[in-house]
């Protein structure tokens, strides 16, 4: 993590020279088919027609993203990207990740929105530990999907800080986490356990038990790549050994992360559930805490 970005502009900066077309120029025949009506994969559908449009509209409200450049932090399969790629004609997006998840993007999409290729507008990026200088990168706009609920708690500072420096002044970003850590279902377990706040009412062992023992379906919103590359088995061992890696930030630390590297907050909104919360937790945790499930956040480089 600690070099994660750096990768990202030595790359860059390789292929700084090799000019992108810019798609919100060209006329609409020459973009790449596809129709949204025939979507059978809810996960799909909801990055697709879910995710992109509040990207879209939060960061539209503060700038013109048709002719932009964009840089997804954390992009996972990808599809969201896509979707901002063929709907809103940036000039281009970049999506980096640490896995490489969105090679497989071309025969999603043929298989769920027929299209025939990716649009040239839209590039991908798997970053590995390495070194290289900062301060080479200039995207109009960050956004970051469910991303960083995943990044420990050692290396928040350092990333926050290379974010910062990657956009130029008047330079945009846009947060969401869904859920956060202190929630009802903030473990990500809820596709194995049904009962709200299971992770912070039953010590670790017994909540390994549980999952590692589950045999029910997984919800279809919940249905993506890691599902279906590994069995069963090692699929419940891979998301719980996820979950003892989240960092547990709220809602609050969030927005005093980014504002005490720079960035000034331009908009939030928080979302709270309607559950009873049991009298145990309320004695060890802020309410706040226990029912914000989710923060969206726009922030600006001065």
């Amino acid at each position: 993590m600690t070099t994660l970005l750096q990768r990202l502009i030595t790359h860059l900066r390789k292929t700084s020279k090799r000019e992108i077309p810019i798609i919100s120029s060209l006329p609409r025949s020459k973009l790449p088919q596809w129709s949204s009506e025939n979507i059978t994969d809810q996960w799909f559908k909801d990055h697709f027609e879910g995710a992109a449009p509040i990207i879209h509209e939060w960061l539209n409200a503060e700038m013109e993203m048709a002719g932009a450049s964009l840089l997804d932090f954390g992009c996972g399969d990808g599809i969201t990207d896509l979707a901002i790629a063929l709907k809103y004609r940036p000039k281009n997006v970049i999506g980096v990740d640490i896995t490489s998840t969105f090679t497989n993007l071309n025969e999603i999409a043929a298989r769920q929105i027929g299209l025939k290729r990716l649009p040239e507008n839209l590039s991908f990026q798997k970053i590995a530990p390495g070194q290289s200088p900062v301060h080479i990168l200039r995207a109009d706009a960050i956004f970051t999907w469910s991303t960083f609920e995943h990044i420990e708690r050692p290396f928040l500072d350092m990333v926050v800080a290379d974010l910062f420096d990657l956009l130029p002044q008047g330079g945009l970003l846009f947060l969401q986490i869904e859920p956060l850590y202190y929630s009802p279902f903030g473990s990500h377990l809820g596709r194995f356990i049904k009962q709200p706040w299971a992770h912070l009412l039953l010590d670790e062992e017994a909540l390994k038990r549980t999952v590692l023992g589950y045999s029910g379906d997984i919800p279809a919103n919940e249905k993506e790549y890691n599902f279906y590359v590994r069995t069963f088995d090692e699929y419940k061992a891979f998301i719980f050994g996820e979950f003892l890696k989240l960092n547990k930030l709220t809602a609050g630390e969030v927005v005093d992360l980014f504002c005490s590297h720079g960035f000034k907050e331009i908009r939030k909104e928080s979302y709270r559930v309607a559950l009873p919360v049991p009298d145990i937790l309320m004695a060890k945790y802020p309410e706040e805490d226990l029912l914000t499930n989710e923060i969206r956040l726009l922030l600006k480089k001065p």
